[in-house]
């Protein structure tokens, strides 16, 4: 019976770092460590400590490990323990990444996104719903076996936990690539890593003691002489060696304690590899073959699969597992036997002559393959690894290539990549094996095109050149071709386009042609020439056909998305027509990712043109269904431009935060930047400029001034600012400058900015007919935030030229479509009346009434008061309001400061004069000469320049 030591001896750090780390996970204080430390020296024996101790806190402990190219083995395992705790109606989003661990844990229609961070992102959920109230241990032992995808989680976790009651617990060796992760995670301060030393002299002698049971002098000093001097402080080799003496009687046991009958003799081998080869090499040769067929497996095994390598029949078998489990060199857990310590079975290893293990290793893997027909999983990783070892490279390579495309399948996509990479190093210059070579290769450029390696992929493609056939090399540029066109890599994608094109020749097959035309029509959408949408229509139909007829749903569904998009740009309802007929075709083949995109735009073209949220929601909630999650994220935002025009500012702003902060989390770097402008842009609506200047700064600040959603902030946020503030010079500059931006966007990109640019530019005179009648004629006059702003610049057109009834008319349509836009529709009614006043022509007063009612009960005091002078100059009596007397200084007021001189305080600490205050207010200088006059009187002060002084330093 091997002898272990009943306590942890010479670790008394360690353990207090564990207790500060599970005490404050306890009070919600979330951590990652890791402890290395070659094999042997304890750090298993302190997670068992580390989960006792949680357990006594009531924490929920889940442990896994990792296993040599096993993808995701250690978190599969750990979530396992977690089946009867979670609540998978709270991960509804996160159900279909889960499923990729848990396959239990999977939506009811699958079709998630693929973006590797989603799972990581899902783990942590998992965690964190667990650990509510109470917290949660997560013990990861044996990182250094981890296969890429499930260190990309750990990175993620660790980067993570901190606001969240869960410690992450790793334990690794020290090997160069996980530590080189692992030191970055603590110079961030996302991790700590405690490396563990050899036991002192002191602790060995102590650790001596504790296994046998007594003081240590009550141990011949000659016998902790020794162990002291060859174990080398490593506490596996310390239990070892003392069982090693208490078996041979070099220890026996005395009535005082322990002796050795012949000091001399206390047998030290020369490595402890000896003693532990000599400890197997007592039991029977069975139990003795069985531990040596697990020794070369390195994992836990089915008893079965022991047995088939050994080649033992079933009653020896359970007669060899006893035994070995009797005397502790293997362990059982779930039904599956491993060696008790990876020292043991380095040990054995090490013992056996190498043609004897590459014999072994080969039954090995054999035997897999007749347990395992399928080697589904990790099997298929071992197999590979056993006949790499048993000589046979080529079956090796073939395993590999097979288990990389179920990792992808998985989208364990780096997991994959390290499997073909060392699929295609075991058969790379192999003539013999150019077949192999060729399908890893092209295997190989998938997974480098789905991880956006698209220059690796180009490379490897030229060495598929030369061993594929022209179509596989076609099919490669194919997919090289559709990398590069998402990725933006416009030039590349039109060479390898015109590379596949090539190699298929005109003998190429309807199905190849289609694939080729949707690629084509794809590029030709992004294309500057005047005829590219027809052209882009023109392929998009012709690999419609063909892809209809043999058929071809996701070539069809492909094909749809470039009709519908060109649609976009003349008719929002041919539009809707085309993406309806899409998502039926969709929902047909179960094309579920298809059906979400053709939901959202469906839901979008709406939203666009009605102001309508149904069908964004709807959209929204079926991707949360099914996983979708970035999808969703996309669909937040859209919905939050949709209730910022709709008024609903609070809303918007929720559905912007929810899509910022997950975006954050996800590493959505322009995603999260859209998310921030629309706050901006949902303050902006609501005239709150010192809001909007220190989100804008913010922005600003995370490389906003180069993201693509800048134009839209400036015209569906800013502008809208400055008009509220009744700055129409800077609110014009700013339009303008996003209208002249917007203009490097492709048609079908619907933008809300060139409706107001239309009407202020309309307004000051520098549009006309032809500008309007443009923008009536484009799906873009179709927006309803647009045509609102575009019909009243139809309006004061028609009011300019004479043509009253018409510009009733306008105005008439304009009532009706700008229902769902209150900031909007007000805006609008206060530009077509000033216009109505100067010209001559429609209904001023009402509509300004009803824009100075808005805008007083919004708490935009300077449009209301614009408005108030406007209807001044119609002749209209204008009851006197008090709005802003609760904005003023409670010391101006008992100074009796009036709401307007207030204004006038403000505008002075602009340094404008009073011609340009009194263009502001509406009111004339001599008005404004007369409250800066009392102004002066009521505060003391010599003159303006004092006023503006200290108004401007915030003094009054």
């Amino acid at each position: 019976m091997r002898l272990l030591c009943p306590t942890v001896v010479g670790r008394g750090p360690e353990l207090d770092l564990l207790d500060d780390l599970l005490s404050a996970t306890v009070s919600g204080r979330g951590n990652t460590v890791f402890l290395t430390a070659p094999a042997g020296l304890g750090k298993s024996r302190l997670t068992r400590e580390a989960q006792a101790y949680a357990a006594d806190l009531g924490m929920i402990v889940i442990r896994g490990r990792a296993a040599p190219s096993v993808q995701y083995r250690p978190l599969t395992e750990a979530l396992l323990g977690l089946q009867r705790t979670v609540d998978l109606a709270e991960l509804t989003p996160y159900r279909a990444a889960l499923s990729r661990l848990v396959p239990g844990w999977g939506p009811d229609r699958p079709g998630g996104d693929s973006h590797p961070i989603l799972l990581a992102e899902a783990v942590l959920r998992v965690l964190s719903g667990v650990a509510k109230g109470r917290g949660c241990l997560l013990i990861l032992e044996d990182l250094h076996d981890a296969d890429a995808d499930t260190m990309m989680i750990v990175d993620y976790l660790a980067d993570n936990v901190a606001d969240e009651p869960v410690l992450v617990l790793a334990t690794t060796r020290p090997e160069p690539d996980i530590m080189t992760m692992a030191y970055a995670m603590e110079q961030r301060h996302a991790a700590v890593v405690r490396r563990m030393s050899p036991l002192d002299d002191h602790a060995v002698r102590a650790m001596g003691a504790a296994c046998l049971g007594v003081p240590p002098a009550s141990i011949p000093v000659a016998a902790l002489d020794r162990i002291v001097n060859s174990a080398g402080g490593v506490p596996y080799f310390v239990e070892e060696l003392l069982t090693g003496m208490v078996d041979d009687g070099t220890l026996v046991r005395a009535d005082d304690g322990w002796a050795a009958p012949d000091a001399a003799a206390v047998g030290v081998p020369d490595a402890v590899r000896a003693a532990v080869v000599a400890r197997t090499r007592r039991l029977p040769p069975h139990a003795h073959r069985l531990l040596l067929m697990a020794a070369v497996y390195g994992q836990p095994c089915p008893g079965a699969l022991l047995g088939a390598a050994a080649g033992l029949d079933e009653t020896t078998l359970i007669d060899g597992l006893r035994t070995a489990v009797e005397v502790q060199l293997l362990v059982v857990s779930a039904g599956h036997y491993t060696i008790q310590h990876a020292l043991v079975g380095e040990a054995l290893r090490a013992a056996t002559l190498p043609e004897d293990l590459a014999v072994l290793s080969r039954l090995a893997a054999a035997a897999i393959e007749r347990v395992f027909p399928g080697q589904a999983g990790e099997w298929c990783v071992l197999a590979g690894r056993l006949w790499q070892q048993g000589g046979d490279n080529g079956r090796a390579a073939e395993l590999f290539h097979r288990a990389a495309r179920r990792a992808a399948e998985q989208d364990g996509v780096r997991t994959a990549i390290a499997l073909l990479e060392r699929g295609l190093e075991l058969v790379d210059g192999d003539a013999t094996a150019a077949g192999p070579a060729s399908r890893i290769v092209e295997a190989l450029l998938e997974m480098l095109v789905v991880a956006g390696e698209v220059t690796r992929a180009r490379e490897f493609a030229a060495r598929l050149d030369r061993h594929a056939t022209g179509e596989e090399r076609a099919a490669v540029r194919l997919r090289l071709a559709r990398a590069a066109l998402t990725g933006g890599h416009l030039e590349a994608s039109r060479r390898d386009l015109a590379r596949a094109r090539a190699l298929l020749g005109p003998q190429q097959d309807e199905a190849q042609q289609a694939a080729v035309d949707v690629v084509a029509a794809r590029i030709a959408v992004t294309d500057s020439d005047a005829d590219r949408l027809a052209r882009a229509r023109m392929l998009a139909e012709r690999a419609l056909r063909t892809a209809e007829r043999l058929p071809l749903p996701e070539i069809a569904c492909e094909a749809l998305a470039v009709l519908g998009s060109c649609a976009r740009v003349h008719d929002l309802d041919r539009s809707d027509e085309l993406f309806d007929r899409a998502l039926m075709l969709s929902e047909q083949h179960g094309l579920t990712l298809w059906q979400i995109r053709f939901l959202f735009q469906l839901g979008t073209n709406a939203a666009i043109q009605r102001a309508d949220p149904a069908g964004l929601i709807a959209a929204r909630d079926t991707a949360l269904r099914t996983g979708a999650l970035i999808t969703a994220l996309n669909g937040d935002a859209e919905l939050s431009v949709l209730y910022v025009s709709r008024g609903d500012y609070e809303t918007a702003t929720r559905y912007a935060r929810r899509c910022e902060q997950s975006a954050h989390r996800l590493g959505l770097a322009d995603l999260r930047l859209i998310a921030l402008g629309l706050r901006i842009c949902a303050a902006a609506h609501q005239g709150r400029r010192d809001e909007v200047t220190a989100l804008h700064a913010e922005y600003d600040r995370l490389g906003g001034r180069h993201c693509g959603f800048t134009p839209a902030l400036k015209g569906f946020g800013l502008a809208l600012c400055s008009l509220l503030e009744e700055d129409h010079t800077r609110a014009y500059a700013e339009i303008t400058e996003a209208a002249a931006e917007e203009l490097h966007r492709p048609p079908e990109y619907l933008s809300l900015v060139h409706g107001l640019h239309l009407a202020l530019t309309t307004v000051a005179g520098a549009a006309g007919r032809p500008e309007y009648d443009a923008m009536a004629a484009s799906a873009r006059g179709q927006a309803g935030w647009n045509r609102l702003f575009m019909l009243v610049a139809g309006a004061v057109l028609a009011g300019r030229d004479g043509d009253g009834e018409r510009a009733e008319r306008l105005m008439g349509e304009f009532d009706e479509v700008s229902e769902p836009y209150p900031l909007g529709r007000h805006l609008g009614l206060r530009l077509a009346a000033e216009a109505a006043v100067t010209d001559g022509w429609g209904r001023p007063a009402p509509w300004l009434r009803a824009a100075e009612q808005h805008f007083h009960t919004a708490g935009n005091p300077r449009v209301a008061d614009a408005c108030r002078a406007l209807l001044r100059r119609t002749g209209e009596t204008v009851p006197q309001r008090r709005h802003g007397v609760a904005a003023i200084p409670s010391s101006l007021r008992r100074a009796g400061v009036t709401a307007r001189e207030y204004q006038v305080l403000e505008l002075l600490a602009e340094r404008l004069t009073n011609q340009e205050i009194g263009r502001k207010l509406f009111v004339s200088p001599r008005t404004v000469e007369t409250h800066v006059a009392r102004l002066l009187s009521k505060t003391g002060l010599a003159d303006r320049t004092a006023l503006a002084r200290h108004a401007h330093g915030g003094h009054l």
